[in-house]
Protein backbone atom coordinates (compact mmCIF):
# COMPACT_ATOMS: atom_id res chain seq x y z
CA UNK A 1 0.00 0.00 0.00
CA UNK A 2 2.61 2.30 0.76
CA UNK A 3 4.27 1.38 -2.23
CA UNK A 4 1.06 2.25 -4.83
CA UNK A 5 0.50 5.65 -2.14
CA UNK A 6 4.03 6.85 -3.32
CA UNK A 7 3.48 5.94 -7.15
CA UNK A 8 0.42 8.27 -6.69
CA UNK A 9 1.66 10.65 -4.98
CA UNK A 10 4.64 11.11 -8.42
CA UNK A 11 1.77 10.07 -10.64
CA UNK A 12 -1.17 12.62 -10.20
CA UNK A 13 0.79 15.78 -10.50
CA UNK A 14 2.42 14.78 -13.19
CA UNK A 15 -0.80 13.79 -14.56
CA UNK A 16 -2.24 17.13 -14.01
CA UNK A 17 0.40 19.14 -15.04
CA UNK A 18 0.03 17.31 -18.73
CA UNK A 19 -3.46 18.03 -18.81
CA UNK A 20 -2.79 21.86 -17.18
CA UNK A 21 -0.14 22.17 -20.61
CA UNK A 22 -2.77 20.30 -23.24
CA UNK A 23 -5.39 22.60 -22.27
CA UNK A 24 -2.83 25.96 -22.92
CA UNK A 25 -1.42 24.45 -25.59
CA UNK A 26 0.17 26.07 -27.62
CA UNK A 27 1.04 29.44 -25.48
CA UNK A 28 4.31 30.46 -27.63
CA UNK A 29 5.29 30.35 -31.57
CA UNK A 30 5.98 26.47 -32.48
CA UNK A 31 8.79 25.40 -34.77
CA UNK A 32 8.46 23.37 -38.19
CA UNK A 33 11.29 21.41 -38.59
CA UNK A 34 12.09 20.91 -42.15
CA UNK A 35 15.22 18.50 -43.56
CA UNK A 36 16.15 20.22 -46.67
CA UNK A 37 16.96 23.46 -47.69
CA UNK A 38 15.39 26.15 -48.61
CA UNK A 39 13.58 27.11 -52.05
CA UNK A 40 13.05 23.06 -52.51
CA UNK A 41 9.13 21.82 -53.07
CA UNK A 42 9.05 20.39 -49.61
CA UNK A 43 10.34 23.44 -47.99
CA UNK A 44 8.01 25.11 -49.95
CA UNK A 45 4.97 23.17 -49.36
CA UNK A 46 5.76 23.38 -46.12
CA UNK A 47 5.92 27.15 -45.63
CA UNK A 48 2.15 27.38 -46.94
CA UNK A 49 0.95 24.91 -44.17
CA UNK A 50 2.73 26.48 -41.52
CA UNK A 51 1.18 29.91 -42.31
CA UNK A 52 -2.29 27.71 -42.45
CA UNK A 53 -1.34 26.08 -39.06
CA UNK A 54 -0.37 29.37 -37.68
CA UNK A 55 -3.84 30.83 -38.18
CA UNK A 56 -6.00 27.67 -36.64
CA UNK A 57 -3.35 27.37 -33.76
CA UNK A 58 -3.46 31.19 -32.51
CA UNK A 59 0.62 31.28 -32.67
CA UNK A 60 3.01 31.49 -35.32
CA UNK A 61 4.41 28.54 -37.28
CA UNK A 62 8.23 29.08 -38.17
CA UNK A 63 10.07 27.17 -40.57
CA UNK A 64 13.66 25.60 -39.46
CA UNK A 65 15.50 24.17 -42.14
CA UNK A 66 18.37 21.56 -40.62
CA UNK A 67 19.53 20.08 -43.92
CA UNK A 68 21.73 17.27 -44.08
CA UNK A 69 22.65 13.22 -44.00
CA UNK A 70 19.22 12.81 -46.15
CA UNK A 71 16.72 14.31 -43.33
CA UNK A 72 18.61 12.72 -40.25
CA UNK A 73 20.02 16.06 -39.03
CA UNK A 74 16.60 17.47 -38.92
CA UNK A 75 14.88 13.83 -37.32
CA UNK A 76 17.57 13.73 -34.67
CA UNK A 77 16.62 17.41 -33.81
CA UNK A 78 13.27 16.59 -33.27
CA UNK A 79 13.49 13.28 -31.49
CA UNK A 80 16.14 15.26 -29.05
CA UNK A 81 13.62 18.10 -28.23
CA UNK A 82 11.18 17.70 -25.42
CA UNK A 83 8.45 16.05 -26.41
CA UNK A 84 5.69 18.66 -25.77
CA UNK A 85 4.40 20.08 -29.30
CA UNK A 86 6.50 22.31 -30.05
CA UNK A 87 9.20 21.17 -32.01
CA UNK A 88 7.53 19.64 -35.79
CA UNK A 89 8.91 17.76 -38.28
CA UNK A 90 8.21 17.55 -41.77
CA UNK A 91 7.86 13.39 -42.83
CA UNK A 92 8.11 12.12 -45.66
CA UNK A 93 10.14 9.51 -47.62
CA UNK A 94 13.35 9.81 -46.18
CA UNK A 95 12.35 8.68 -42.44
CA UNK A 96 11.49 5.55 -44.14
CA UNK A 97 14.86 5.49 -46.31
CA UNK A 98 17.47 6.94 -44.60
CA UNK A 99 17.48 4.41 -41.75
CA UNK A 100 18.65 1.79 -43.73
CA UNK A 101 20.86 3.65 -45.42
CA UNK A 102 22.96 5.77 -42.90
CA UNK A 103 23.19 4.90 -39.02
CA UNK A 104 21.12 6.64 -36.83
CA UNK A 105 20.90 8.22 -33.21
CA UNK A 106 17.11 7.51 -32.89
CA UNK A 107 14.91 4.24 -33.27
CA UNK A 108 12.97 5.04 -36.34
CA UNK A 109 10.02 2.26 -34.87
CA UNK A 110 9.58 3.83 -31.88
CA UNK A 111 10.36 7.34 -31.82
CA UNK A 112 8.53 9.26 -33.87
CA UNK A 113 4.61 9.62 -34.05
CA UNK A 114 2.38 10.63 -37.48
CA UNK A 115 0.11 13.53 -37.07
CA UNK A 116 -1.53 13.89 -40.55
CA UNK A 117 -0.34 13.06 -43.98
CA UNK A 118 -0.07 15.70 -46.70
CA UNK A 119 0.01 14.25 -50.01
CA UNK A 120 2.17 11.89 -52.17
CA UNK A 121 4.78 12.62 -54.76
CA UNK A 122 4.87 11.13 -57.93
CA UNK A 123 8.66 9.99 -59.37
CA UNK A 124 8.33 11.16 -63.18
CA UNK A 125 10.33 9.15 -65.48
CA UNK A 126 11.62 12.05 -67.98
CA UNK A 127 13.43 12.02 -70.95
CA UNK A 128 14.85 15.18 -73.43
CA UNK A 129 12.08 16.83 -75.02
CA UNK A 130 12.78 15.66 -78.96
CA UNK A 131 13.32 11.93 -77.57
CA UNK A 132 11.49 9.62 -79.71
CA UNK A 133 10.85 6.80 -76.82
CA UNK A 134 7.55 6.57 -75.87
CA UNK A 135 6.68 3.41 -74.40
CA UNK A 136 9.08 0.57 -72.86
CA UNK A 137 9.37 -1.41 -75.67
CA UNK A 138 11.41 1.87 -77.02
CA UNK A 139 13.69 1.43 -74.08
CA UNK A 140 14.36 -2.12 -74.42
CA UNK A 141 15.00 -1.20 -78.48
CA UNK A 142 17.52 1.61 -77.62
CA UNK A 143 19.32 -0.93 -74.62
CA UNK A 144 19.32 -3.93 -77.57
CA UNK A 145 20.64 -1.22 -79.85
CA UNK A 146 23.60 0.48 -77.69
CA UNK A 147 24.69 -3.11 -76.33
CA UNK A 148 26.06 -1.64 -72.62
CA UNK A 149 22.29 0.08 -71.41
CA UNK A 150 20.52 2.97 -70.55
CA UNK A 151 22.27 5.52 -68.85
CA UNK A 152 19.61 6.79 -66.04
CA UNK A 153 20.31 10.23 -64.26
CA UNK A 154 19.20 10.80 -60.81
CA UNK A 155 19.28 13.30 -58.01
CA UNK A 156 22.14 11.05 -55.99
CA UNK A 157 22.54 7.61 -54.68
CA UNK A 158 19.57 6.08 -52.12
CA UNK A 159 17.30 9.10 -54.00
CA UNK A 160 14.07 7.94 -55.22
CA UNK A 161 15.38 8.12 -58.86
CA UNK A 162 18.25 5.77 -58.13
CA UNK A 163 15.28 3.94 -56.80
CA UNK A 164 13.71 4.20 -60.13
CA UNK A 165 16.36 3.10 -61.99
CA UNK A 166 16.74 -0.39 -60.36
CA UNK A 167 12.98 -0.76 -60.92
CA UNK A 168 13.44 -0.15 -64.32
CA UNK A 169 16.27 -2.32 -65.33
CA UNK A 170 14.43 -5.24 -63.53
CA UNK A 171 11.11 -4.42 -65.10
CA UNK A 172 12.61 -4.53 -68.32
CA UNK A 173 15.43 -6.85 -67.64
CA UNK A 174 17.97 -4.28 -69.44
CA UNK A 175 20.92 -2.82 -68.15
CA UNK A 176 20.93 0.39 -66.20
CA UNK A 177 23.71 2.46 -65.95
CA UNK A 178 22.87 4.88 -62.97
CA UNK A 179 24.32 8.40 -63.33
CA UNK A 180 23.73 10.34 -59.82
CA UNK A 181 23.97 13.77 -59.55
CA UNK A 182 24.47 16.33 -56.50
CA UNK A 183 20.94 17.25 -56.67
CA UNK A 184 18.01 17.22 -59.49
CA UNK A 185 18.74 20.65 -61.31
CA UNK A 186 22.10 19.79 -62.69
CA UNK A 187 20.39 15.81 -63.58
CA UNK A 188 17.58 17.54 -65.86
CA UNK A 189 20.56 20.00 -67.21
CA UNK A 190 22.04 17.13 -68.27
CA UNK A 191 19.20 15.04 -69.85
CA UNK A 192 17.79 18.32 -71.31
CA UNK A 193 21.43 18.16 -73.34
CA UNK A 194 21.02 14.75 -74.09
CA UNK A 195 24.64 13.43 -71.94
CA UNK A 196 21.90 10.77 -70.43
CA UNK A 197 19.05 9.16 -71.84
CA UNK A 198 16.43 9.30 -68.94
CA UNK A 199 15.46 10.64 -65.89
CA UNK A 200 13.85 9.67 -62.09
CA UNK A 201 13.13 12.84 -60.47
CA UNK A 202 10.10 14.52 -58.58
CA UNK A 203 8.24 17.72 -59.87
CA UNK A 204 10.25 20.68 -59.04
CA UNK A 205 10.53 24.36 -60.33
CA UNK A 206 13.27 23.87 -62.83
CA UNK A 207 11.29 20.75 -63.80
CA UNK A 208 8.34 22.39 -64.46
CA UNK A 209 9.84 25.27 -66.12
CA UNK A 210 12.37 22.89 -68.61
CA UNK A 211 8.88 20.66 -69.03
CA UNK A 212 7.30 24.05 -70.47
CA UNK A 213 10.10 25.32 -72.92
CA UNK A 214 9.97 21.87 -74.19
CA UNK A 215 13.49 20.60 -73.28
CA UNK A 216 12.28 18.10 -71.17
CA UNK A 217 9.00 15.21 -71.50
CA UNK A 218 7.13 13.22 -69.03
CA UNK A 219 7.46 9.76 -70.41
CA UNK A 220 5.64 8.25 -67.63
CA UNK A 221 4.75 8.56 -64.13
CA UNK A 222 5.66 5.68 -61.74
CA UNK A 223 2.24 4.63 -60.73
CA UNK A 224 -0.37 2.97 -62.02
CA UNK A 225 -2.73 5.48 -62.63
CA UNK A 226 -2.28 9.17 -64.14
CA UNK A 227 -1.63 12.04 -61.69
CA UNK A 228 -4.10 14.82 -60.97
CA UNK A 229 -1.88 17.42 -61.73
CA UNK A 230 0.14 16.22 -65.04
CA UNK A 231 -2.98 14.29 -66.56
CA UNK A 232 -2.29 14.01 -70.26
CA UNK A 233 1.56 12.26 -68.75
CA UNK A 234 1.13 8.23 -68.84
CA UNK A 235 0.74 5.82 -65.85
CA UNK A 236 3.35 3.51 -65.31
CA UNK A 237 1.05 0.54 -66.89
CA UNK A 238 0.23 2.68 -70.11
CA UNK A 239 3.76 3.18 -70.48
CA UNK A 240 4.87 -0.62 -70.49
CA UNK A 241 6.19 -1.11 -66.95
CA UNK A 242 4.57 -3.24 -64.75
CA UNK A 243 5.14 -2.17 -60.77
CA UNK A 244 4.62 -4.11 -57.95
CA UNK A 245 4.41 -1.21 -55.92
CA UNK A 246 4.15 2.77 -57.16
CA UNK A 247 7.19 4.43 -56.49
CA UNK A 248 6.67 7.90 -55.06
CA UNK A 249 7.48 10.51 -51.79
CA UNK A 250 4.64 11.48 -49.36
CA UNK A 251 4.96 14.34 -47.11
CA UNK A 252 3.62 14.98 -44.24
CA UNK A 253 3.59 15.79 -40.23
CA UNK A 254 5.20 13.92 -37.13
CA UNK A 255 5.97 14.72 -33.67
CA UNK A 256 8.65 12.76 -30.90
CA UNK A 257 6.50 9.98 -29.45
CA UNK A 258 5.61 10.49 -25.96
CA UNK A 259 3.69 14.18 -27.01
CA UNK A 260 0.71 14.31 -24.84
CA UNK A 261 -2.46 12.96 -26.69
CA UNK A 262 -4.60 16.22 -25.91
CA UNK A 263 -1.48 18.18 -27.85
CA UNK A 264 -1.27 15.36 -30.78
CA UNK A 265 -4.75 16.14 -31.15
CA UNK A 266 -5.07 19.97 -31.45
CA UNK A 267 -2.17 19.58 -33.60
CA UNK A 268 -3.79 17.11 -35.78
CA UNK A 269 -7.15 19.79 -36.04
CA UNK A 270 -4.59 22.65 -37.37
CA UNK A 271 -2.93 20.24 -39.70
CA UNK A 272 -6.41 19.68 -41.20
CA UNK A 273 -7.50 22.78 -41.51
CA UNK A 274 -4.56 23.80 -42.91
CA UNK A 275 -3.92 20.89 -45.24
CA UNK A 276 -7.74 21.79 -46.70
CA UNK A 277 -7.21 25.74 -47.02
CA UNK A 278 -7.31 26.96 -50.13
CA UNK A 279 -3.91 28.20 -50.16
CA UNK A 280 -2.55 24.87 -49.38
CA UNK A 281 -4.39 23.40 -52.50
CA UNK A 282 -3.15 25.94 -54.75
CA UNK A 283 0.36 25.18 -53.66
CA UNK A 284 0.54 21.36 -53.96
CA UNK A 285 -1.24 21.46 -57.25
CA UNK A 286 1.35 24.06 -58.47
CA UNK A 287 4.31 21.61 -56.73
CA UNK A 288 2.49 18.43 -58.78
CA UNK A 289 1.73 16.96 -55.09
CA UNK A 290 -1.02 14.89 -55.06
CA UNK A 291 -2.91 15.78 -52.15
CA UNK A 292 -3.99 13.02 -49.77
CA UNK A 293 -5.45 13.78 -46.40
CA UNK A 294 -7.77 10.82 -45.71
CA UNK A 295 -5.18 8.97 -43.53
CA UNK A 296 -5.97 9.15 -39.84
CA UNK A 297 -3.34 9.26 -37.56
CA UNK A 298 -3.12 5.66 -37.14
CA UNK A 299 -3.31 5.14 -40.21
CA UNK A 300 -0.23 6.92 -41.11
CA UNK A 301 1.56 6.02 -38.58
CA UNK A 302 0.77 2.10 -40.18
CA UNK A 303 1.86 3.23 -43.52
CA UNK A 304 4.90 5.56 -42.19
CA UNK A 305 6.27 1.77 -40.75
CA UNK A 306 5.09 -0.33 -43.69
CA UNK A 307 7.24 2.00 -46.07
CA UNK A 308 10.44 1.76 -43.44
CA UNK A 309 10.25 -2.29 -43.99
CA UNK A 310 9.36 -2.06 -47.70
CA UNK A 311 12.01 0.31 -48.60
CA UNK A 312 14.69 -1.37 -46.27
CA UNK A 313 14.05 -4.82 -47.77
CA UNK A 314 14.62 -3.14 -51.06
CA UNK A 315 17.83 -1.46 -50.34
CA UNK A 316 19.33 -4.41 -48.47
CA UNK A 317 18.27 -6.56 -51.32
CA UNK A 318 20.14 -4.13 -54.38
CA UNK A 319 22.69 -3.83 -51.45
CA UNK A 320 22.68 0.22 -52.11
CA UNK A 321 25.13 2.20 -49.39
CA UNK A 322 25.80 5.85 -49.60
CA UNK A 323 29.21 5.12 -48.32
Amino acid sequence: MIFWARRLAVIAPLAVTLSLQAQTFPDKPLSLIVGFPPGGATDSAMRTVAEEMAKALGQAVVIDNRAGAGGAIATQYVVGAKPDGYTLLTAGLQLATGPHLNKVAYNPLKDLTMVGQLGNVPVLLLVKGDSKIQSAADLVALAVSRGDGITVGTGGVGTTGHFGSLMLGTALKVKTVHVPFKGGAPGLQALASGDVDVMFDQMSGSMLGLIQAGKVRVAAVMQNTRMTTLPHAKSATEFGLALDAPLQGWMGLAVHSGTPAPVVQKLRAAWMTAVNSAAVKAKVDQLGIDLDTRKSPEEFQRFYLSELERWGAFIKKNQITTQ
